[in-house]
């Protein structure tokens, strides 16, 4: 994503660093404690689950030309 200088200030930068590193460190937690509770295979079976269910619904289903901002959300380039 492209920012033009000076539209976004440095303390809103900060904020979203902040709550990406909070959002971070919850989802760390919940996976620990996924880990303890149901064991690595549970886990690893959830997250390749999820990464085919996201993969399938935003690169396969869908059938309308999208810009380029929406290409670069999805395919992370």
């Amino acid at each position: 994503m492209h920012i033009e200088p000076g539209i976004v200030d440095g303390a809103k930068i900060a904020l979203s660093y902040a709550t990406a590193s909070g959002a971070g460190a919850y989802a760390l937690s919940v996976a620990w404690k996924h880990l303890k509770e149901r064991g690595a295979g549970s886990l690893i079976a959830g997250t390749v689950a999820t990464t085919a269910l996201v993969f399938g619904f935003f690169e396969i289903l869908p059938h309308f030309p999208v810009g380029v901002s929406e290409v670069h959300l999805i395919l992370g380039s």
